[in-house]
């Protein structure tokens, strides 16, 4: 069993090796030092998912500076794993072996159509492996999620902070190291101040990578995510998208083109663009100049009722709302409306972020956007970070108080998103920093990624790129989403865009050929498979079965299989890739009993098979697709 373990110098000296005394508390362990520092370790446990959780909190509550803390790592514990086979002349370990311990690294979203895969490395005794992600920004080069795996045992870890994290894995002959931290602190903290650092949560399991992924995904929904919690929605939006810049007028227009044709929308997303100081008219203009961030108040240029009027047509209609914001982003173009961290390294860029870590710059921004969410009717808050914070957090620091500025920031950005959940218990938080680039445990118990990669920015981008990012994406998470388009049409690519959550492109910009039906949308397929779609979006959320391993090659197949064990049904969503040359793949289904029988239907053709669980464990499960570029989807029940 994985034990609650840290470790820091302070003054040069191990934390072992510190005279301290220990108590209980509510939460963990309080541990105090001799000139009174307190870090408490808080832990929280989930016996049915076999995962814990602790955090550390640091408190100076006397009336002078404390010593300095040095080489903190927030978890520091080990896993004992069985030593290697003995190698032989018939056992050189050259190969992929099963008995080979792997670490799985996941990469983060980097506008790739890989973003979000995860790759094992093979581990050898007395190696290190490491890992951290970029610019300051959790989800961004690297992400922060890990599965320490040999064959049906392993460990999957998520390190907690939303800014800059690092991991170390030391492995010795039976254990392996594991260590997690915020990069670059050392500091001593002043009289009276207190504050968290990153947490670690840690699931182990004995059965199996799949089993121990689905048991993280119910984890999540059951004890992380606010989705579906108190008045939240209980799934991701089907949205359409448009420009800020897009008028009133206009956007009214659109929406009544979309209700016209019977498309079964429930959100109306407004992303960037509708605010001051913007003027442009043209799809050009407008995204020339979005970047002018900061006043965050209705344009009334585009918008001269406010929006208000539009929002409350369409709740009228059925239709909730999505506003985009970047409120920790100032451009100096624009006048400030707060304290701002100075430009770092370069004194002409006219991009800065918000003083956040100052609770009274946190307790404005709190009102400024609660605000905002209660004039405009806002369902769905949709909140941005184009910019890469690191520079600005490390020029600001104090000497001796290395990474202060960001472990504070860090802590009012966590008191600002549950500051306005508390207040509005309908609300809901999209997090997208540049497109998916602030993805950790801490973020996704505060918000949901509906644009999960600026890969989604690309228009028509490749539909195997979806593929494999939701294969990535769903290992570690149950609620995701993309933006698809703008062209309709395309069955094999709009299937490959399934996510919990979706955004449509078609109507996005201002110009006129973005008006409904300019582009001679072909709108009964629309309403097919958009309806389709909203008919499986809660089996996306449920235990999640990649049939085939994530190959980014266009000559083989890709599927993956979503189960609801509570209403015994599910299904199996396939793709034959444009150059794969073969017709049927048989793959291994999971979470199959063995006693039930289980039915299966084709959407496409309604043929029907039913097989008994016994049979499906002992041969597979044969799918068929005839033609090159095209996808299946097969619902099924079991009893």
């Amino acid at each position: 069993m994985i034990t609650p373990a840290f470790s820091f110098k302070y003054n040069g000296v191990p934390f072992d090796e510190l005279q301290k005394t220990v108590s209980e508390t509510e939460e963990g362990i309080l541990y105090t030092l001799e000139d009174g520092l307190q870090i408490e370790c808080r832990i929280e446990r989930f016996p049915k998912y076999n995962v814990i959780k602790w955090t550390n909190y640091w408190y100076n509550n006397t009336e002078h500076e404390s010593g300095i803390v040095s080489d903190l790592w927030d978890c520091d514990t080990e896993a004992v794993f069985d030593a290697d086979p003995a190698k032989n002349r018939r056992n050189k370990h050259s190969v992929w072996v099963t008995d080979t311990l792997k670490l799985y690294i996941t990469d983060g979203a980097n506008i790739t159509d890989y973003d979000n895969m995860a790759y094992p490395t093979r581990f050898w005794p007395n190696e290190t492996l490491k890992a951290s992600n970029h610019s300051g920004r959790s989800g961004m080069g690297t992400s922060p999620f890990f599965d320490l795996n040999r064959q049906e045992k392993g460990i999957l870890m998520a390190v907690g902070w939303t800014g800059q994290w690092n991991a170390q894995f030391e492995r010795g002959d039976k254990d392996v190291r594991i260590m997690s931290r915020i990069e670059g602190v050392k500091f001593y903290m002043k009289p009276g101040e207190m504050f968290r650092t990153s947490s670690v949560t840690i699931l182990e399991y004995e059965n199996g990578q799949d089993n121990a992924h689905n048991a993280w995904r119910r984890y999540i929904k059951e004890y992380v995510s606010p989705v579906g919690k108190q008045e939240r929605d209980k799934e991701c939006p089907f949205s359409a998208i448009f420009w800020g810049g897009v008028p009133s007028d206009l956007l009214r227009k659109r929406w009544e083109g979309i209700l016209s044709e019977k498309l079964p929308f429930n959100y109306c997303w407004m992303d960037a663009g509708w605010y001051e100081p913007l003027s442009g008219m043209t799809c050009a203009e407008q995204s020339a100049e979005w970047g002018k961030v900061g006043r965050w108040e209705v344009n009334k240029k585009y918008h001269p009722n406010g929006l208000r009027d539009v929002v409350d047509w369409l709740s009228e209609k059925g239709i909730k709302f999505q506003l985009w914001v970047e409120p920790e982003h100032i451009h100096l173009d624009v006048e400030p409306w707060t304290e701002y961290m100075k430009p770092a390294h370069n004194p002409e860029d006219k991009n800065v972020i918000i003083a956040l870590g100052k609770d009274e710059v946190a307790d404005q921004l709190i009102e400024k956007i609660s605000k905002l969410i209660e004039e405009l009717g806002i369902t769905f808050y949709r909140q941005d970070y184009n910019i890469g914070p690191i520079p600005f957090w490390r020029l600001n620091d104090e000497e001796n108080r290395e990474g202060v500025n960001e472990i504070k920031y860090i802590n009012t950005l966590y008191r600002f998103w549950d500051t306005l959940l508390e207040r509005f218990p309908y609300l809901l938080i999209d997090n997208c920093a540049g497109g998916g680039h602030r993805v950790d445990i801490e973020s996704l118990a505060r918000s949901v990624t509906l644009w999960r990669s600026d890969y989604c920015s690309i228009w028509d981008n490749a539909p195997e790129g979806y593929q494999l990012q939701t294969i990535g994406n769903a290992w570690w998470y149950p609620y995701s989403g993309v933006g698809y388009g703008p062209t309709l049409g395309d069955t094999y690519s709009f299937r490959s865009a399934y996510a919990p959550g979706m955004t449509i492109r078609t109507w996005e910009h201002v110009d006129d050929e973005w008006d409904v039906g300019a582009m001679n949308e072909p709108f009964e397929w629309a309403r097919k498979y958009f309806n389709e779609y909203l008919s499986i979006q809660h089996y996306l959320t449920c235990d999640f079965y990649p049939l085939i391993r994530n190959s980014k090659e266009t000559i083989s197949w890709s599927a993956s299989q979503y189960d609801e064990p509570e209403s015994q049904s599910g299904i199996i969503l396939a793709f034959r890739r444009e150059e794969c040359p073969f017709e049927s793949a048989t793959v291994s289904l999971g979470g199959i009993q063995g006693d039930k029988l289980y039915e299966f239907t084709d959407v496409d053709t309604n043929a029907s098979l039913s097989i008994m669980g016994s049979d499906l464990i002992k041969y597979g499960m044969k799918l068929r697709i005839p033609n090159k570029r095209q996808s299946i989807l097969i619902k099924y029940t079991y009893r």
